[in-house]
């Protein structure tokens, strides 16, 4: 089966890269800062997904903190992470050259994200993605965060297109709950930051591959006018791609 469309609008983290050691990083510096012990490499993984505030407030618990210190934490994290996003952060296999295809399509794209929209822009240039996407949403543009559907409703709307001429793609539940309620169709992906298995979220499709998602894609034609992504894709990209496996 596939589905006709006129755009995908991606996740970030755990969908379109790999971003677990930069916001480890961030996080235990913060941690230290307080003379707390530091999150590993593994627990790290099942904290993102919600947002920074609810990554900082997992990390508290984790080491004994205060959750009730992560709001006045935030600031501090946003100075970290926001210095350097993408140190060692990569996309995950087949992401640049899929995302390019979409495009070749003339399908567009989006982002649609929990993560603010300073560090979300400054990944996506610093990876090589920032021409293939249309609009993105972070965590802040809105009041709500997914899994409301305010944030692929806002994409919508600044994509001028209807919910059902869309698809979401995430590795979180909340990816899926936000594209449901949305009224849009939704792909899961099995890799990524999940905190139950991917089989039990809903979507209409999994996937084990972000290259698995074009041969379900079928790119609706666009009105006339619409906007046509040509992004430069730099070697950094493909290097960044390849380099996860």
């Amino acid at each position: 089966m596939t589905y006709g469309v006129r755009a995908v609008l991606c996740d970030l983290d755990g969908t379109l890269i790999d971003s677990a050691e930069d916001l480890r990083a961030a996080l235990n510096a913060v941690l230290r800062g307080r003379n707390l012990p530091p999150v590993g490499a593994e627990a790290v993984r099942g904290m993102i997904g919600d947002g920074v505030p609810k990554l900082i407030e997992r990390g508290l618990v984790a080491v004994g903190g205060d959750p009730h210190q992560a709001p006045s934490l935030l600031p501090e994290f946003l100075r970290l992470y926001e210095a350097d996003p993408a140190a060692d952060s990569r996309c995950y296999p087949g992401v640049v050259e899929t995302l390019g295809e979409l495009c070749a399509r003339h399908c567009r794209l989006a982002v649609v994200t929990n993560k603010p929209v300073v560090a979300t822009r400054k990944i996506l240039q610093l990876l090589g993605l920032a021409d293939f996407f249309d609009v993105i949403v972070g965590g802040d543009t809105l009041p709500q965060r997914k899994p409301d559907p305010a944030p692929l409703r806002e994409a919508a709307r600044q994509l001028a297109l209807d919910v059902t001429d869309l698809v979401m793609v995430g590795d979180n539940v909340h990816d899926i709950e936000a594209a449901r309620a949305a009224g849009m169709t939704s792909i899961a992906v099995t890799y990524g930051y999940h905190h139950r298995p991917p089989s039990t979220f809903g979507a209409d499709r999994l996937i084990d591959r972000f290259d698995e998602l074009l041969p379900l894609i079928r790119v609706l034609p666009s009105p006339a006018g619409a906007p046509v992504c040509h992004p430069h894709v730099s070697h950094k990209a493909h290097s960044a791609s390849e380099s996860i496996k």
